[in-house]
């Protein structure tokens, strides 16, 4: 909403001509030319407004100026540029995918997500070579992406024994640790992520020790980059958490024990008890949750203990960000409609869902200017006919980045 003194500065800004709100929704003719493909466009987008995070917003305006947005109004208010308003238009962020690999270059993030609706990504590890593809994102021109480099690892640890070598940092002392961020921050990474994984095989994988796993936390926190941490297996939510992680992807759903793999869930189908108390513990604390339910789905593990650490988590008022870990597994590229199905599913309603995919998804990214309807945020935008469902989403009326139509 705006104040008082907000609305009357763009009532100051009203011009003496009037733009008339297209009822079949085109493209106005003043952006159909240099202007539509250009960050420095200045036109308004009217329906129901979905900010990303709080209640839809019906018969407002989102008004956009050099790539920004620059506020909120009532529809009827915009008199001084082209607004396009189709017949029960909703407005909503960009769509974030938060948990991706392999879309490095700009021309592949363009082709592969931007021209579905995806404004943005969230590279969780990818080589070093790989960082200043990964970074290049001209404005209006590919979905941003938001990068780790590799994953940091313990000498031995994951990810070292699945993926190839340069996906990983092998670290084995708190100042190595110390380093690493370091010169991931110079390379112009916005997270670290670091691996809690003992993985499945008939000996665990070595974990990170207690002081060079805080030493990671405490130099990216100083340095203002996220920290995210796979975490598949319960036992290693516990140390992620005490070392300060503030995202965990995937959703812990098998605990290793000395006599071989237990369930997450009791003989009820609810979360064991030690596992409710780590989640209320990230729900208190503000730790988002990635789940990846997409890509756990198509492993021998799916199931409800795939889900119903999701549903309890998210019933805590716990936040969770939508990411589908393309392209392992065969998921796909573009829309993650399967994703967003998946999460309803696992109990969250149709608004949580768009959370998760917008707000949520930016701050597990570390994407500070983006996945909400809001002054001074990026103008990454998705005009749909009705509520955004999955369904909707996988055609969506228009594509606006960086306050450029893609479509």
């Amino acid at each position: 909403m705006l104040s008082r003194r907000d609305f009357l500065t763009v009532l100051a800004r009203v011009a003496p001509f009037a733009w008339a709100l297209s009822p079949a929704g085109p493209i106005p003719r003043a952006l159909a030319g240099p202007d539509r493909t250009s960050p420095g466009a200045i036109f308004a987008l009217a329906g129901t407004v979905l900010p990303g995070r709080g209640d839809p917003l019906p018969g407002h305006a989102v008004l956009i100026r050099h790539g920004r947005i620059e506020a909120v109004v009532p529809a009827g208010l915009p008199r001084d540029r082209p607004v396009v308003a189709p017949p029960d238009a909703w407005i909503l962020p960009g769509v974030i995918n938060a948990h991706c690999h392999h879309a490095h270059t700009p021309e592949d993030r363009r082709r592969l997500w931007l021209e579905s609706g995806v404004t943005a990504l969230g590279d969780a590890a990818s080589p070093l070579a790989a960082l200043p593809d990964l970074l290049r994102s001209p404005a209006g021109t590919t979905a941003t992406a938001s990068a780790c480099g590799p994953m940091l690892a313990p000498p031995g640890g994951y990810p070292l024994n699945a993926h190839t070598r340069d996906m990983a940092l092998e670290i084995n002392s708190p100042a190595r640790g110390e380093d690493a961020v370091r010169r991931l921050a110079d390379l112009g990474a916005g997270s670290v992520k670091i691996a809690f994984e003992p993985g499945n095989g008939p000996a665990p994988l070595p974990l990170f020790d207690a002081a060079t796993a805080r030493a990671v936390c405490d130099t990216a926190r100083r340095l203002g980059l996220g920290v995210r941490a796979h975490v598949q297996d319960l036992s290693g939510l516990e140390p992620a958490l005490n070392a300060g992680v503030r995202t965990i992807e995937h959703v812990p759903h098998v605990l290793r024990t000395p006599d071989g793999p237990a369930p997450v869930l009791d003989k009820s189908g609810a979360v064991l008890p030690a596992y409710r108390t780590l989640l209320e513990r990230m729900a208190r604390d503000g730790v988002i949750l990635t789940p990846t339910l997409d890509v756990l789905s198509r492993t021998p593990w799916g199931g409800p203990a795939l889900f119903e650490p999701v549903r309890t988590f998210h019933a805590m008022g716990g936040r969770v960000a939508l990411g589908n870990d393309y392209p392992y597994r065969r998921t796909d590229a573009g829309m993650p409609a399967p994703e967003m199905r998946l999460l309803a599913e696992a109990g969250l309603p149709p608004e949580a869902v768009v959370e998760a995919a917008t707000a949520n998804a930016a701050e597990a990214c570390g994407l500070r200017d983006r996945g909400l309807i809001a002054p001074g945020m990026a103008a990454d935008l998705l005009v749909v006919r009705g509520f955004p469902t999955p369904d909707e989403l996988q055609d969506p009326l228009h594509i606006v980045k960086d306050g450029v139509f893609i479509r």
